[in-house]
């Protein structure tokens, strides 16, 4: 870095921080994001018997202890969220939620219900054998003689001695080593470093190693070794596999062939000598602020080696610099030394030279030097510290530095309650306190960041101050978790949640840049540790009432009122769980006029648990015949959710000359309103009734000309939904079903013979849902009987023939057992409870069954009559259909009521559900997820009074009809299931269609676990299985044992058919490893084929960001529905990045997760759905009739199901363990 002309000095000593989309800012190669770690430098040391010149600034700290005491600390662990926020609340401690670790983050459940983030610059969690485990930077031999760090993010493997390569690097397949040109001696290891002795006469070579990286050195011993004519071309090896080594700037790079992304990068190389001695100038000697400090390796160095590890790492700011020539080509890597610098009389040993590559990360951090302003010092160019403020006297050129840290923020849509950004500080002037601040920054930084284009320049403008303080207090090291001074970063957090920005920049310069007593030395291990909360929901305006008044409406159907309303709203959280109850509380506002507001009133309720009705009364004083508005928000507490005027306002008008609304009552779901004969309800938050169980709802009039009565369930009252009473103001009744849980009402309005309307009459009730009075969920691993797994208060077991097989694979997969049944006569389970159902009232049963035989009829399950089953659920050979009969008698065989849905298929996992419903009379059989059923009328009924048969029916002449296949989960409702429960009986446990491990091949194919279609893998794509024998601490498979490796060029993997079922409801699930930071292009990791267009396309997309994309049809130029995570930069980390999409057709949603979290959302109508009946591709796309999208990578644990994920399913997913039953 040769000396320049200082550039402009500013006069105050502060910390900034940066807020950007892009973070880390773009521009030519050098600006690239996040860039991967592969050091390389090479030193001239003059002879080791030589006293150690001791430098007049504090060098650089020691690195990290390289085992698992740097790493964060052991504490509770939970697999997923939901899990974790459960024991934190139980134990009253914080516990991390496993499924969100990352190379570089945590995140921790917090007993209040908050969540806490820690995103680190450095690497601090790396995978090993499918576990987490501390980065481990030391060096051990491993069984082929070769040298390995225990536990780095990228694989990485050292000469043992020999004819070999000095180094190998790997990242993703693409490997990168370099070959010393002579025999090496076995190495000396010490740690992190390994020493090669005499490689030259009076020449040491030394690999310094850490988690993410690498540095060799030459080690000359004295001026003589320096004059050898070898060294004055240092010609290396050079050989790739995937890659390009090429000129990057002043630097060079090693890119992805495929998408011409850095995979390994080197900044511009130079060459220092050691700088001043001690005791020189003015700066102090040993003992003051600038004389020898504890020494330091920027990839593990330990302090006992004093000046030469410090040395071998940056140049010191006393040293003279020069650049060094490097020339690439033909399979060579050339460094020329600056020979004026090897013979100059004044040069201080030793002499460094120094490429340094580094490894690319979603983090990353950057000095700049006034006295060096066109100088880049990405990553501090090696050293574990750097300085703030001012230099001393024998700085050489340097002068005032400052320091910039970029940190991931992923957190749109969250609520920031605190953040701290927290560094090590390891040098201080002396014991005064002098103060440096936090801001944040105008802009990002790269690898091309220097002084003369700092962010907002060098008085940093439109940079935001954040905090001032004068720490004092010192560490001796930079490690993982010593990080002992904290700025408030909060609001340059919460400016990055509302603009959502994914990365925020921080940058810290002394408060006082003319004295160099503000000088301090800030560590590389920065980490913002981000508490943070999910706001309440918006209210739903169906959820939002008023009574009197009704629903809530706009514009010119709003209600008339004639007294003052309550105002009713039920309102939620996130964070609420079945396992963490999350309290909120609801703020209304009444303002009118509604257009114009020029009064408004505010109401706050109490807590109540989320999902619960809040309510408050209007004023008594509110002006009549005057539109007046109103709304509401949510508050756990913490923060505020949005109003509900976001979708619409609710509005009435206030006229006390209005008739007077009707009554209502209803003995099951209104009992507490039994007593009184007005409109208004008794408050209920009592659970009433069931969902698919009638009740009886009565109105009735104080008025004596009420000639009709409007009504409404959970909507306001229209002429559709109309009743006449028997006598003009006399009561009438309407039996009514509900078809939802939670919060239900009912409106009704009275007419009378002058057609004038009351104001509506509004009841709120709440829904129950009653469990079904029997459950076989037939996963036993053996014994006699089935449990019953319903949880009522008395069971109702299901004893197993001879003939039953339990433990096959069920509907879910392996880990989803079920009964196998054969047809022999004792291949059945029977309860030895009668009369579960009572089959001439309303009742359901559901089963999911696997015909294996559909040669004659098949009953999965029936209850007992006395001559005939009261129901048989199975198939019909005849009609190669699946059936619902109801026998018309109990006597003889004289026909039977049936419905039936076709056709069949055998050896497939099918799920039936069947329903019958006494108020209407109806049958109806649904198959699957519901979208295929069939409709029809049992006009006679009876009662059967026997035991549940499964896998049999009873029949006068015994039992007939025997299964043959698997049966699993079969469920007896007394009631009606309604097809909303249709829906969740279908994907309550999404079934698994096929899972590729990816851990061995034969002959090209990969095998599917269960036995289904293999992936064939395709134009040189290949299965990675590290040999944990020969090669323990190589780059680990991303799950189990192996993984697929993808050239971006051709590479690819597929079945020979269809997998997913993309007009339904399906998940896909994989963990991926880009080879390179971003993507450069779209790249599909996985999609299935139609003829001309692909169903689904996962991909990581041109603009470096995870998408799932969705074709509107099969045709080129097809219109695209596309979710996009906009939080999350895609980095080629250790432990890769997890992906989930799921399609739910009922809900018409398209959803991508990445690591565990909802990214984003999108609607894709059904009606806009195609079945994509292509094979299943790994690695590749079909758009507009071509292959394309070639994936540049790794691509493990691909799995297929039909059916929705859930949050918590999708956190089970992302762990690194390989999980069969799942």
């Amino acid at each position: 870095m040769a000396a320049v002309n200082a550039g402009a000095v500013n006069a105050d000593m502060t910390v900034c921080v940066t807020t950007g989309e892009d973070g880390m800012g773009t521009g030519h190669w050098r600006g690239r994001r996040w860039l991967l770690a592969f050091g390389l430098a090479v030193t001239l040391v003059a002879g080791l018997s030589e006293p150690v010149q001791a430098q007049p600034e504090r060098q650089p700290a020691p690195a990290p202890s390289t085992s698992a005491a740097a790493a964060p600390k052991d504490g509770p662990v939970r697999d997923t969220e939901a899990e974790a926020l459960a024991a934190a609340k139980a134990d009253g401690v914080r516990v991390e939620i496993l499924a969100l670790r990352g190379e570089r983050r945590e995140v921790y459940a917090n007993p209040d219900g908050t969540l806490t983030a820690q995103e680190h610059a450095q690497a601090v969690w790396t995978v090993r054998s499918g576990r987490w485990v501390p980065v481990d930077a030391t060096l051990v031999k491993q069984a082929d003689g070769s040298v390995a760090p225990k536990a780095a993010v990228i694989g990485l493997k050292l000469s043992g001695g020999g004819d070999g390569p000095l180094l190998e690097a790997d990242r993703a397949g693409r490997r990168m080593s370099l070959r010393w040109p002579a025999r090496l001696p076995t190495p000396t290891l010490d740690g992190p470093r390994a020493t090669y002795g005499e490689v030259l006469p009076g020449v040491d070579l030394v690999v310094n190693v850490g988690p993410a990286g690498f540095s060799h050195v030459l080690v000359v011993k004295n001026a003589q070794a320096a004059r050898n004519p070898k060294l004055a071309a240092l010609e290396f090896a050079l050989h790739t596999e995937g890659l390009e080594v090429k000129a990057a700037g002043d630097g060079l790079a090693a890119v992805d062939r495929a998408t011409d992304r850095a995979v390994f990068e080197s900044g511009e190389p130079t060459m220092w000598d050691s700088g001043a001695p001690a005791g020189t100038g003015t700066s102090g000697a040993a003992g003051t602020p600038f004389g020898p400090a504890p020494s330091g390796s920027p990839l593990g160095a330990t302090a006992s080696d004093g000046g030469t590890s410090r040395a071998v790492q940056a140049p010191p700011d006393s040293a003279r610099v020069a650049k060094l020539g490097v020339r690439v080509g033909g399979g060579k890597l050339v460094l020329t030394p600056d020979r004026s610098m090897l013979t100059d009389a004044g040069t201080r040993w030793p002499v460094y030279i120094d490429p340094v590559w580094e490894s690319t990360s979603n983090s990353a951090w950057a000095m700049v030097d006034s006295g060096y302003p066109a100088e880049e010092y990405w990553k501090f160019a090696g050293k574990r510290d750097e300085r703030i403020g001012k230099c001393p006297e024998s700085c050489n050129s340097s002068l005032v530095k400052r320091l910039f840290y970029a940190l991931p923020t992923p957190y749109a849509g969250k609520s920031i309650i605190s953040a701290e950004f927290r560094v090590t500080l390891v040098h201080t002037y002396n014991s005064s306190a002098r103060s440096a601040s936090l801001y944040r920054a105008a802009g990002g930084i790269s690898s091309a960041t220097n002084w003369s284009n700092q962010p907002g320049g060098s008085g940093w403008s439109g940079a935001a101050l954040q905090e001032s303080k004068s720490p004092t207090a010192k560490q001796a090291s930079c490690t993982a978790t010593n990080q002992n001074v904290g700025f408030n970063a909060t609001a340059a957090v919460r400016e990055a949640a509302n603009n959502g920005s994914s990365t925020t920049t921080f940058g810290i310069k002394a408060d006082n840049e003319s004295d160099i007593t503000y000088v301090k030395r800030f560590c590389d291990n920065a980490v913002l540790a981000v508490n943070y909360n999910r706001a309440p929901d918006r209210p739903n305006t169906s959820e939002l009432t008023m009574s009197p008044g009704g629903a809530c409406i706009t514009g010119a159907n709003r209600p008339y009122v004639d007294a003052p309303p309550q105002l009713y709203a039920v309102l939620r959280d996130p964070d609420h769980s079945s396992a963490h109850a999350e309290q909120v509380y609801g703020s209304f506002r009444i303002f009118w006029p509604a257009d114009a507001p020029t009064v408004s009133r505010f109401y706050d309720t109490p807590m109540k648990v989320s999902g619960s009705t809040f309510s408050i009364t209007a004023p008594s004083d509110l002006p009549q015949n005057v539109t007046i508005g109103w709304e509401v928000r949510a508050s756990d507490g913490t923060a505020w959710g949005p109003w509900s005027s976001g979708q619409s306002r609710c509005e009435f008008i206030y006229d006390n000359t209005q008739p007077t609304a009707p009554d209502i009552d209803s003995p099951e779901y209104l009992p507490a309103d039994a007593g009184e004969q007005t409109y208004a309800c008794a408050p209920d938050e009592v659970w009433r009734g069931s969902v698919g169980v009638y009740g009886t709802f009565t109105f009735d009039s104080a008025a004596t000309d009420v000639k009709e009565y409007w009504y409404g369930f959970n909507q306001n009252p229209s002429a559709a939904n109309k009743l006449t009473p028997t006598s003009l103001g006399g009561p009438a009744s309407v039996r009514w079903m509900p078809d939802r849980d939670g919060p239900n009402f009912v409106t009704v309005q009275a007419v009378d013979q002058a057609n004038k309307k009351s104001t509506i009459a509004i009841c709120h009730f709440r829904v129950a849902t009653r469990p079904p009075v029997g459950r076989w969920a037939l996963n036993e691993g053996g014994g006699p009987a089935a449990a019953d797994d319903a949880g009522g208060p008395v069971a109702h077991p299901a004893t197993a023939g001879g003939g039953v097989a339990f433990g096959a694979p069920g509907p879910g997969g392996t880990g989803d057992a079920a009964a196998r049944l054969t047809g022999t006569a004792d291949s059945y389970l029977r309860t030895d409870s009668a009369g579960l159902v009572q089959t001439q009232t309303s009742f359901t049963v559901s089963a999911w069954v696997r015909l294996t035989d559909d040669t004659r009829d098949r009953v999965a399950v029936s209850q007992d009559g006395s001559g005939e089953p009261g129901f048989t659920l199975g198939y019909d050979a005849d009609a190669r259909s699946w059936i619902f009969r109801l026998p018309t008698t109990d006597i003889s065989s004289l026909g039977a009521w049936s419905v039936s849905v076709g056709p069949a298929v055998k050896d497939e996992w099918t799920h039936l559900v069947a329903v019958y419903n006494a108020e209407t009379r109806g049958i109806k059989l649904y198959v699957n997820d519901g979208t295929k059923s069939a409709s029809g009328q049992r006009r006679t009924a009876w009662k059967s009074r026997g035991a549940v048969q499964i896998g049999r029916a009873t029949a006068r002449s015994g039992y007939t009809d025997p299964w043959v296949g698997d049966i699993s989960d079969v469920i007896l409702f007394d009631r009606v299931v309604v097809a909303r429960e249709v829906e969740d009986l279908y994907t309550l446990v999404p079934n698994r269609r096929a899972y590729w491990p990816l851990n061995e091949a034969s002959e090209g194919l990969s095998p599917e676990y269960a036995g289904g279609q293999e992936l064939a893998l395709q134009s040189g794509a290949s299965l990675y299985r590290l040999d944990v024998e020969q090669d323990p601490f190589g780059e680990p498979a991303l799950v189990g044992s192996g993984h697929l490796q993808l050239d971006g060029v051709d590479d690819y993997a597929s079945t020979s058919s269809a997998v997913a079922n993309t007009d339904h409801s399906f998940t896909v699930s994989t963990r991926v490893r880009l080879a390179s930071a971003g993507c450069g292009r779209d790249m599909a990791v996985l999609s299935q084929a139609g003829t001309r267009a692909s169903g689904f396309i996962v991909r990581c997309g041109a603009g470096d960001r995870w998408q799932l994309v969705m074709s509107k049809s099969d045709s080129d130029g097809s219109v695209v529905d596309t979710a996009t995570d906009n939080q999350v930069y895609p980095a080629p980390t250790a432990a890769g990045t997890h992906l989930v999409v799921v399609y739910n057709a009922f809900t018409n949603e398209m959803q991508l997760y990445v690591d565990g979290q909802l990214a984003d959302s999108a609607q894709a109508p059904h009606n806009e759905v195609w079945q994509a009946g292509g094979a299943f591709q790994v690695g590749r796309a079909l758009v507009d009739g071509a292959w394309g999208q070639y994936f540049s990578g790794v691509v493990d644990d691909v799995r297929v199901y039909e059916g929705a994920a859930d949050r918590t399913m999708v956190q089970r997913l992302a762990l690194l363990t390989e999980q069969p039953d799942l």
